[in-house]
């Protein structure tokens, strides 16, 4: 068989018709990308076998996958997962995509290890996330955890410190009526919960100064005691609320000695 015709896509300049005469009258070949003309130096006149005209279409189809990647690349850094998966979801055969990947592995577009080191430090001067949280993320994008561990590298102990502690200035406000105790409990649950290690949460909580907390603690103590109060008065005879409202308090945290400290003050002034 031999090209007929060659002609210009109407919707994309990049793309050709390509027209075939087998000896049974002129018909439409397929499409091919422009890259796919000039390796196959195709033009009108031209000889091919019906073997070339499908190692043509399947070039072809390799070259539509390409174009895919590209865009789907252009937009931002991905993972070698992500830009296998957006293939299939674009139903390029499988045997395309290898190609594909290959390629874009090769001019740098995918590349796993810079995207972990990206991400790392973009999300340590971006957020208050810990090295688990990152970890977890760059896990489900499918980087291999050499390359995790190497990225985490340079978020480091001392500088986990740094944001765990600015993580506490920032959470004063919301556990100011809390007592000591339940304010480290809630610390640590939601540090743990941002990807830090336990360890590393002890030792930032040895460099925070807690003790100027406790002046916060007694006044804290104050507040859950009249709100607890006033409840167990509409339950419990008057006998009865002192033990109430110790045990109360006891679950929220706060010390036997502070709270009897403060049960004897009110004690006091009701003489």
């Amino acid at each position: 068989m031999k090209i007929s015709r060659i002609t210009t896509q109407k919707k994309d300049a990049h793309r050709y018709n390509l027209y075939i005469e087998d000896g049974q009258g002129e018909r439409f070949a397929c499409g091919v990308h422009e890259n796919i003309l000039v390796r196959w130096e195709l033009a009108k006149d031209k000889e091919i076998t019906a073997a070339e005209l499908d190692e043509i279409i399947q070039d072809d189809n390799v070259e539509k996958a390409n174009k895919k990647a590209l865009h789907f690349l252009a937009k931002r850094m991905r993972t070698e997962t992500e830009v296998r998966d957006k293939l299939q979801n674009e139903a390029i055969p499988s045997e395309h995509i290898e190609p594909v990947v290959e390629r874009m592995k090769a001019i740098g577009y995918i590349n796993d290890k810079e995207y972990a080191h990206t991400y790392v430090r973009t999300m340590m001067s971006t957020t208050d996330k810990g090295p688990g949280s990152m970890r977890r993320y760059l896990q489900e994008k499918g980087v291999n955890d050499l390359a995790i561990t190497g990225a985490l590298e340079q978020y480091d102990e001392e500088k986990q410190i740094d944001v765990i502690l600015k993580v506490i200035e920032k959470k004063e406000k919301t556990t100011s009526k809390d007592s000591l105790t339940m304010k480290k409990k809630k610390l640590t649950e939601a540090l743990l919960r941002k990807g830090f290690k336990q360890s590393t949460v002890a030792v930032a909580f040895e460099a925070h100064d807690f003790s100027r907390d406790a002046n916060d603690e007694r006044q804290a103590l104050h507040l859950q005691a009249e709100k607890a109060a006033n409840k167990l008065k509409r339950r419990y005879e008057q006998g009865e609320v002192k033990q109430k409202l110790k045990e109360q308090l006891y679950k929220k945290g706060f010390s036997l000695a502070m709270i009897d400290e403060y049960l004897e003050t009110l004690d006091e002034e009701r003489r």
